[in-house]
């Protein structure tokens, strides 16, 4: 009956906090209030009311997912088997705020590399091809795992918790700071001011058009919070390059599986941009297309 009860209770805490609150305000804010504020979408391909039912239930069973692995790592919290402490004693002053930098660096840094490996023509089908189906993504879209990538995105969430020392408030400042990200990515607007994204201080930041660019160039831009192993693994595509690199958006979703997988219609027929998407490692040619309208 506990174990239920603490299910019960990580599925409202992820369901309400964790998806509804972030995805529903950045929606609001930034689709539904889009032409009253004036704001240029990154795309003109516009997301349609098929693909945002798509995205929430996809959402829905990754919460699911996300509960259940939650309530088995708080098991594993409550034998003692994580590195989660409550005495700010226990550690130098300042650690607190380390270790919230130390979860973001080693979080980008298995972000990048499960998210280059879920991009393998062997596995892609199977693990990531879902929330590629968004070529132009929505908020709705921050938790549109396959089940396979929700157990991998969650691993990583685990070996922080039971290999490096946080305090549970460090612990929910990572997680706020990677819900804020990671829906921002998925807003299709960029929120980054532009005196912040190119200056030279914080050129190893990410920017919404980053991660949005991943979804028309799927094989760039892996990294989630810094661009530092895309820079260093030679996989980034600069926010000024995104308009003068060809997309890799060719015919069906596939990655070599017998039926594609089209993209729904886009709501808006006048403002749609190019089609269903195809993984850049499956080796076909085919015809590229450039953006039609520039921000």
């Amino acid at each position: 009956m506990n174990i239920l009860l603490e299910f019960t209770a990580f599925f409202a805490f992820l369901l309400v906090l964790g998806y509804l609150a972030p995805a529903g305000m950045y929606y609001w804010l930034y689709h539904l209030n889009a032409e009253k504020r004036e704001l240029e979408p990154l795309q003109a391909r516009r997301p349609s009311q098929a693909q945002i039912v798509r995205e929430i239930k996809l959402s829905l069973v990754t919460i699911l997912i996300f509960a259940v692995m939650s309530t088995g790592l708080y098991q594993l919290y409550k034998a003692d088997l994580t590195s989660i402490y409550w005495r700010f004693r226990d550690y130098p002053v300042g650690y607190g705020f380390l270790s919230v930098f130390l979860c973001l660096v080693i979080h980008d840094t298995y972000f990048y590399w499960s998210h280059r490996f879920m991009h393998w023509q062997p596995v892609f089908k199977y693990m990531h091809l879902g929330h590629h189906r968004s070529v132009s993504p929505t908020p709705w879209a921050i938790f549109a795992f396959q089940p396979a990538e929700a157990v991998v995105q969650f691993i990583g969430i685990s070996l922080l918790v039971l290999f490096l020392p946080l305090h549970p408030l460090a612990l929910l400042a990572f997680l706020w700071i990677d819900t804020q990200i990671n829906t921002a990515g998925h807003t299709g607007y960029e929120l980054v001011p532009r005196f912040i994204s190119q200056s030279r201080w914080f050129k190893g930041l990410n920017t919404v058009t980053h991660h949005d660019s991943h979804h028309t160039h799927m094989d760039k831009n892996y990294g989630a919070f810094f661009n530092v192993w895309d820079r260093w693994m030679g996989t980034l595509l600069e926010d000024e390059q995104v308009h003068a690199e060809p997309e890799n958006i060719e015919g069906a979703v596939h990655a070599q599986h017998e039926s594609p997988v089209m993209e729904e219609k886009s709501s808006s027929p006048e403002r749609t941009g190019r089609g269903p998407v195809r993984p850049p490692h499956i080796g076909i040619r085919g015809k590229r297309f450039s953006r039609s309208k520039q921000r």
